[in-house]
């Protein structure tokens, strides 16, 4: 999917894109970001992809639990402020590795 991906922006002309397919939970590169883009939900952004963005970058999640999730863009309006804008509701498989928050339990 990663190579088909990369080469529909190669026939369309985009020759300034890097396409990574990694495990963002622990990426080990210290690299900035113009755009990240989670494929699968998460109970919360971790403060380290927000980090790795550059000013101006956007990052694409699903976040929230079931049964109430909500697709967003996070934008890096400048080094310590951060856009969140929701887009629409939704559902989707937990992404693995990513911190689940402590629920209360009987």
């Amino acid at each position: 999917k990663v190579v088909r991906f990369a080469g529909n922006l190669h026939r369309a002309g985009m020759s300034n894109v890097t396409v990574e397919h990694a495990d963002g939970a622990h990426y080990s590169k210290r690299a900035e970001f113009d755009v990240i883009v989670l494929s699968g939900s998460v109970a919360q952004i971790p403060q380290d992809l927000l980090q790795r963005l550059k000013p101006g970058g956007r990052l694409a999640a699903i976040v929230g639990d079931e049964p109430v999730m909500r697709a967003q863009i996070v934008t890096r309006a400048t080094e310590t402020d951060f856009r969140t804008r929701d887009l629409f509701d939704t559902v989707a498989t937990r992404l693995e590795h990513f911190p689940e928050p402590s629920r209360f339990r009987f």
